[in-house]
């Protein structure tokens, strides 16, 4: 009740629930799934938890992702979903690791591979041989265009195929011709986390199998094995018997090898072998794409916004070798059968709860972002807290300490609620280094540059080589040496405080861009003041120095060349005002005295040390034979100087007035210059 006496209704809190965008599906049997755990489905909301689509993604889909968010698809699978791709990658690996990759049947891909192709027929024909060859599109699916050959002649070089030799001895259960479908979930890329099904689909053809003659070539219900092709056949069985029909479940292989004294367990360490070794040619290509778009995300299996049931064909021959047959990223989840309905509700089931998805995770993830933004956008830019070497070290520690703790409790969860499911990457078995080769192989195989740098970071999860423990002990010592180091510099006294930096004086607006303070002193400075100014001036080079690093260091070089220039200005100088005192002395008239003061000058410009005066040095001579405005030494200085000497665009005025004083016309200093020099005076 309240004060005034009426009710008050206790509302209660809904509870978020985790939704499932089935908008990009046409299997009812997800929506079954996602109703079974609770969860909600709708075909309109972009936020939801998990987004199922029967169609591939690319890396821009991945980007816009919130981090809260799963998605049954990863970009870059189509480089092992692609039948040309998945040829060209194995073909790649066995180049380098022929014992380990020969589990799929010799391979071309046309029209890159029809020379070779066509060479390897021709050698069968000499002698004598003949063979089976099956022919798929590069990028077919559903059984269609398949069609299998044995005269290669009628094969054009232009065909987009893939054409490999046919397998023609099959293991033949109750007379029929088979191959397995091996579901596998790829939970994430980054580290690498791989899960195999421990049930699956034996899938039979509809006639009686014979090896492959003239005559029974174009039978697909033979040969084939596809269910989108036998389904049509009037042979087909469907039956909701898991140990009848034309589709069966894998425990009846694993009772009918038992009563034949085959080893399942055998057969099946081999398929698992195929699956991890066809899943690390995939994985520098995922996870180069993955990083490039998702950076900056940890490496942590449980915030991987994508994840990938893959259904992989399996080929069983007589002598009980699997074979990879080809690798879907898109399998067909439809039910028309108990066993369909069955394995296939279990395979989804079971990978939604893998994910591990908590309706928290959503707030939290958006809470995080605006904290994060926050933090940028409100940080301090002053008095800054400087990180000592220990905090960087214990910041490092946690971090790594805090992720460790997160994989743990992740794997132990995976381990809990796998069901059907089981890990198979990283191994649990002695075999797991074999695979941490052929990973970093695959890596320097397919991504050449890049491959060492994201080979180190490859399989940061899949081994853990620090133990919980060591981190807390690494840690302790760290605390341990920072107070270690705080004690030291109690006993020797604080650390001197950083001088202040001045700030520098203001430029002149034309100086750009910015120099030292020597650089605003005058070129012409007398001689006598050039000792007394030297030290002034690399003071204030080094206070460039402290304050501006590089370029200040740059300025400094050139402050001491200004030195070096001005000390051969003056020397320069002093010659020329000693030989217009001899000049003037030796004789009366100016006209009688031009050729002896060229000559003169023509002696000092030849001079060694004149040979390395630069050329404002040069600048500053004429600049003084127009101080005399005398037009004999001003003809000697044009002449001595030459054309590509200056610019006399900034002295423009000074030349009028020693043309009208000295009666010399602009024109004829023009003409001694050059073209050049005019034109940059207009």
């Amino acid at each position: 009740m309240s004060v005034d006496g009426s009710k008050t209704i206790s509302k209660k809190k809904k509870r978020a629930a985790i939704t499932v965008n089935i908008n990009g599906t046409r299997y009812d049997v997800v929506r079954r799934c996602a109703e079974a755990l609770g969860y909600k489905t709708t075909t309109e909301n972009d936020e939801s938890f998990i987004i199922w689509s029967d169609h591939t993604i690319n890396a821009e889909r991945c980007a816009e992702l919130k981090p809260y968010q799963r998605i049954n698809h990863f970009p870059g699978m189509g480089e092992i979903a692609r039948k040309d791709c998945l040829a060209r990658n194995l073909l790649k690996m066995q180049k380098t690791q022929s014992d380990e990759y020969d589990f799929f049947p010799r391979t071309w891909t046309l029209p890159a591979d029809y020379t070779t192709l066509m060479n390897y027929y021709l050698d069968l024909k000499k002698r004598r041989k003949s063979k089976t060859f099956i022919c798929k599109p590069s990028n077919g699916a559903m059984g269609n265009g398949i069609h299998l050959l044995q005269n290669l002649d009628k094969l054009s070089m232009h065909d987009n195929l893939v054409v490999q030799e046919y397998l023609e001895r099959p293991l033949i259960v109750d007379g029929m011709k088979f191959d397995l479908r091996i579901y596998v979930l790829v939970l994430s890329c980054d580290p690498l986390k791989i899960f195999l099904y421990d049930d699956g689909l034996m899938r039979f053809s509809t006639n009686e199998y014979a090896p492959p003659t003239e005559k029974n070539l174009d039978n697909m219900y033979m040969h084939l094995t596809n269910y989108s092709i036998n389904k049509s056949s009037e042979n087909y069985e469907n039956s909701d018997d898991e140990n009848k029909g034309s589709k069966r479940s894998i425990k009846y292989l694993k009772m009918w090898m038992a009563s034949h004294n085959y080893s399942f367990t055998m057969l099946w360490n081999s398929i698992t072998d195929i699956v991890i070794k066809t899943c690390i040619v995939a994985e520098p290509y995922l996870l180069h794409t993955y990083r490039m778009a998702r950076p900056g995300t940890t490496s942590c299996a449980s915030s991987s916004v994508c994840f990938e049931i893959l259904g992989m064909d399996i080929f069983v021959d007589r002598k009980l070798r699997p074979w990879l047959l080809e690798v879907n990223r898109s399998p067909s989840f439809g039910c028309d059968s108990k066993v369909d309905a069955d394995i296939k509700f279990d395979v989804i089931r079971t990978a939604f709860s893998l994910l591990n998805l908590k309706p928290s995770e959503k707030w939290r993830a958006l809470a995080a972002q605006k904290q994060l933004s926050r933090a940028r956008l409100l940080k301090p830019r002053n008095n800054l807290e400087r990180k000592t070497q220990f905090s960087i070290r214990k910041t490092f520690l946690r971090s790594q300490l805090h992720e460790l703790r997160k994989v743990s409790e992740q794997t132990k969860f995976e381990d809990k609620n796998s069901g059907k499911y089981h890990r198979i990457f990283p191994a649990r078995s002695s075999k797991q280094a074999e695979y941490i080769k052929l990973l970093n192989g695959a890596f320097k195989t397919f991504l050449a540059g890049r491959g060492s740098m994201l080979e180190q970071k490859s399989h940061q999860g899949m081994l853990q080589h620090l133990r919980e423990s060591e981190l807390l002990d690494m840690l302790q010592q760290c605390e341990c040496d920072e107070q270690t180091a705080k004690s030291q510099t109690s006993v020797h006294g604080p650390p001197k405080p950083a001088p202040k930096i001045q700030p520098l004086a203001k430029l002149r607006p034309w100086s750009s861009p910015p120099v030292s303070p020597f650089l605003f002193s005058r070129y012409t400075s007398s001689p006598s003041s050039l000792p007394n100014n030297i030290n002034t001036h690399h003071a204030g080079s080094d206070h460039n120095l402290h304050t501006y690093g590089e370029r200040a260091r740059r300025l400094r070089m050139n402050a001491d060349m200004e030195v070096s220039m001005r000390k051969s200005n003056a020397l320069l100088l002093k010659q020329i005002d000693s030989l217009f005192k001899k000049d003037r002395d030796t004789s009366k008239s100016p006209d009688s005295s031009q050729g002896t003061f060229k000559k003169d000058l023509d002696q000092v410009a030849k001079k060694p040390q004149m040979n390395k005066v630069p050329f404002r040095s040069k600048k500053i001579v004429f600049n003084s034979i127009i101080k005399y405005k005398n037009k004999s030494m001003l003809s000697c200085s044009i002449n001595n100087l030459g054309e590509n000497s200056m610019d006399l665009s900034s002295s423009l005025y000074e030349l009028k007035s020693v043309a009208t004083t000295a009666f010399c016309s602009c024109s004829e200093i023009c003409s001694r210059l050059g073209n050049y020099h005019l034109k940059s005076s207009r």
